[in-house]
């Protein structure tokens, strides 16, 4: 009796290891430092545009769901895996603060690092937009003002913030028109064809965006922005870029990601680039996850790095990577000069602590 007793015992604890370890790891690994995935979509401009297919491609680093969380090794790490790859752009699609964050000191310590290797559009998601709710000053009567003190923060550390709005940019010769929003892109009209109240403003924005030859890529938080009705039948967007639904949050091996928002389970489009209609659409996994929630599962943050193909150029390659180049040399030395002048301050602290006892010591 007492040897099948222990029998079973032990085969418990066998079983215990082989999946208590494994899983402990995919947990681990999910909370580590972040990882650099890559992923690559073709897009050639329509006939009869200013631009023409060519062998030049973007580079965009793609970023969101950090949930105001500070990693281990400190999120200065984010930024040098970023300019580690030499994007042409960085993209940041919203809850990136929580809604509960004392300050914004986290994400601008980041957007600070991250400007200083290429430019960085941000966009709002749910925590940025409750954040903001929380945070605007209100008057006597109760009536929020218009300040948004996130954005005035995101600007100062030189951020390109969209809400419903949009930036033309030349990047590296490649022209671009770069839109961030919210709210849904579908439904957007009643029987009768007429645009809904609710919707003006987004109906109106989005017909703005669509009018123009250059690339367009669309920031917005929420992949069913455009994966639902008809919207990416019915808008001229070259790009969705999307996060929020954090790949799943827990990744399961063969199945994929497990939860997927207003998609229900096991959703169709959760992680990685897709093609919907006429619309490439990718979904970053993100970076963390709130607090309330249960956590990652085999499922690490993701410095996503996006590779866009087919789009013609005005500079030669070996002028862009010239620039390219130049840019990273300019980093670097930055960097150096920075941990100069903390070795020079530090050893100023010593010879004071040394004068300091040299005259204790001859008193």
């Amino acid at each position: 009796m007492i040897g099948k007793l222990f029998h079973f015992i032990f085969v418990l604890f066998i079983l215990a290891l082989l999946i208590g370890v494994p899983a402990g790891w995919m947990i681990t690994r999910s909370y580590s430092d972040p990882e650099v995935h890559y992923f690559y979509a073709q897009k050639a401009p329509e006939e009869g545009t200013e631009q023409e297919k060519g062998e030049e491609s973007l580079r965009f680093i793609v970023l969101s769901d950090l949930y105001n969380y500070v990693f281990e090794g400190g999120n200065g790490e984010i930024a040098d895996q970023a300019a580690n790859t030499s994007p042409d752009a960085i993209l940041i699609c919203g809850n990136m603060i929580s809604a509960d964050a004392e300050n914004t000191d986290v994400i601008t310590s980041l957007i600070k690092r991250l400007v200083q290797i290429a430019p960085v559009y941000y966009t709002y998601g749910e925590q940025e937009m409750k954040y903001v709710s929380a945070h605007t000053a209100k008057d006597a009567s109760g009536t929020e003002g218009a300040a948004d003190p996130l954005r005035e923060a995101l600007e100062k550390e030189g951020a390109v913030v969209l809400n419903e709005e949009y930036a033309n940019a030349v990047i590296y010769g490649v022209s671009v028109r770069i839109g961030g929003m919210y709210n849904k892109a579908y439904e957007m009209t009643n029987l009768r064809g007429d645009v809904k109240k609710s919707s003006e403003t987004t109906w109106q924005f989005l017909k703005d965006f669509e009018r123009t030859d250059k690339f367009k890529v669309m920031l917005c938080s929420r992949p069913e922005s455009f994966i639902y009705g008809n919207a990416c039948k019915d808008w001229r967007v070259d790009l969705v870029v999307s996060g929020n639904d954090l790949g799943g949050l827990v990744v399961l091996p063969y199945y994929g990601g497990v939860f997927g928002g207003s998609q229900g389970y096991f959703p169709e489009f959760i992680h990685g680039m897709y093609e919907k209609d006429n619309v490439d659409l990718f979904i970053t996994s993100g970076l963390s996850a709130p607090k309330a929630l249960i956590p990652r599962f085999n499922n690490p943050p993701e410095i996503a790095v996006l590779d866009i193909s087919d789009l013609e150029s005005t500079e030669t390659l070996v002028a862009r990577k010239k620039a390219k180049e130049e840019a990273k040399k300019a980093r670097e030395e930055a960097k150096a000069a920075e941990e100069k002048e903390q070795k020079e301050k530090a050893g100023e602290q010593e010879n004071t602590q040394e004068n300091a006892g040299s005259e204790e010591s001859g008193q």
